[in-house]
This record gives C-alpha cells, structure tokens and sequence, in this order.
C-alpha cells in the first residue's frame, strides 16, 4: 500500500499482543452513477420509513490521487433503522494482509466511528476502532477517509519464530548474530565499494521493541541505506562471493521486496548465492561472520 501510513508490530498492554495503526485510507461510497459499488435489496417500510437494506461492496484505495490503488473492500450490509447501521467484513488485497479481515459494525456512514468487532489472519480477534471524515462529496457518493487503530492479543500456542538459513561466504572474520528474536525488518545500510565491506540493519523484536545491529564488517565502502515502508517486506536476498585481496567475501548483494528491488551493492564477481523466502513468509535479520569486509551473510525467515 504505497500511498499508506501503516504499522503493525509486537506491543505488550494489559496483554500481549499487537497493535495495527493504518491512515490515508480512502473509501468510496458510490450510490449513483454507472458504476454503483452498492445496491438496495429491501426497500422501507411504508409506515415506519425503516427497513431500508443495502448490500455494499465498497472500495478502499491507498491513496486519493489518480495512482490510488484498491487496497481492501468493505463488503456487508448496512440497514436504516433510524440511522444507517453499517456491518461488514473489510476484506484486505494488498499483499502483506492479503485474505484478512477486520469485522466492523456502527454508524453511520459519513461520519464518526465504527467499532472493530473481530477479524481473521493477521487481525485475528481484532478490537478498536476506525474514525471517518468526510474527504469529498460528489453526485454519485462519497469519498470517507479513514483512520484505524486496533489491537490483536497472541492467541496461546500460537507464537511462531525465526528461521535461520545460510550462511554464505568465507569462513573468515568472527561470528555476528543478533541476541533479540526479530519479527519485522525496517530499514539496512550497505557500505560497499568493491565487495561488501559492511552490514547493518534495524528491526522490531518479539516485544516490539526496536533494534539495531552492526556494523558487522570494516569502516571502507560507501554507504547506502534502505528503509522498508510500513507495508513493505523482504522476501530475497542474493548476491556473490568470493576471494578479494586473500579474503573469501561477500563481493556483491542485491535485496528484493514485494515492491522493489535494492542495488546490486558491490561488484558481481565470484560465485552466485540466492536466499528466496516463501510468498507467506519474509526475511527479518541477518546473521554472518565479519572482519575487515563481511565475509559471510545469512537470514532469518519469519511468516508473515
């Protein structure tokens, strides 16, 4: 979700859990025009003027210029009963939450909050609340711009840990490793010119609480930092190895997300080495040895 401020990380309240933060969410709630995303299947009640039922689709884009993408849908039911009642379940696209869901219910549409009942996969027994604001009103609908705030406790037996794969490279320089269990990755600085002459890299621990490791490796190179959006993930790390000036380094490493792709840092000479990750899983810290360059790189994999 370009476009989108969003975080989702470890948190510890009254119990443990994970708090999820998204804004800059734009629904669209088009009851006119060619392309309706809603549609009435009971009309009122003659006497009363209740019971007015409406089966809705509608559409959350990440953004609201032309380049906004659809992010999630808001699939339900909202019924007049002296206000419109809204239930629905919001049903998440983008890659990183694709398939969960977040079950809301309140009122109305335009305006005020609606409460988070529940949801599935990675909002699994979800609670909070999303705000809505009036972004724009046009003769088909209108365009509510929504904040979400929320929280998820740990279901019991349910914590998952890291994978460690690798390492690749040379066996010389001492060992590096992280003391924390990682859970999400947020940003890596490469310092590299020839080979790879250091690794460092920043993440959210099994607490929630922000890390940093390294430098692992020598002060040369020149540096290069990337820092991950809140809804980005890495899910390949490749590269090379092999012998600069006697050493058995990493020569070149290149970093693929679902959204981009980062270098190749150093020069691509030696022997080939790819880390891809499976499409429900990411890499989320590194490991190797290091001495005067980074003689050896390794991951470690966390499901999404």
């Amino acid at each position: 979700m370009a476009g989108v401020n969003c975080s989702i990380v470890p948190c510890s309240a009254l119990m443990e859990g994970k708090e999820f933060n998204f804004c800059n969410l734009y629904l669209h709630h088009t009851y006119g025009g060619p392309k309706p995303n809603q549609s009435t299947i009971i009309n009122k009640n003659g006497s009363t003027g209740l019971g007015t039922t409406a089966v809705n689709n509608w559409a959350v884009y990440d953004g609201f210029g032309s380049d906004a993408k659809v992010v999630a849908h808001a699939q339900g039911l909202h019924i007049y009963a002296g206000n419109w009642h809204s239930s629905f379940s919001l049903v998440f696209e983008n890659e990183r939450f694709k398939g969960s869901t977040l079950q809301v219910m309140g009122i109305p549409v335009e305006g005020g909050e609606w409460a988070i009942v529940g949801g599935t996969g990675e909002f699994v027994m979800a609670s909070g609340v999303i705000y809505k604001k009036v972004h724009e009103r046009r003769s088909e609908g209108n365009i509510i711009e929504l904040t979400i705030h929320g929280f998820c406790p740990n279901l019991k037996g349910t914590k998952c840990l890291p994978t460690k794969v690798g390492p690749w490279g040379g066996n010389g320089g001492t060992p590096q490793d992280i003391t924390e269990t990682p859970k999400r990755l947020e940003s890596i600085t490469i310092c590299s010119g020839e080979v790879v002459d250091s690794i460092s890299f920043s993440y959210f621990d099994q607490a929630g609480q922000k890390r940093v490791a390294g430098p692992w490796g020598g002060p040369g190179g020149n540096p290069n930092t990337i820092e991950f959006a809140s809804s980005e993930f890495l899910k390949e790390v490749s590269g090379t190895f092999g012998t600069y000036y006697g050493f058995n380094v990493i020569t070149s490493i290149k970093f693929v997300t679902n959204l981009k792709t980062y270098g190749l840092f150093g020069k691509q000479n030696g022997t080939p080495f790819s880390i891809p990750v499976q499409n429900n899983s990411s890499v989320v810290g590194f490991f190797g040895r290091a001495g005067k360059y980074l003689d050896a790189v390794g991951v470690y994999v966390h499901p999404l």
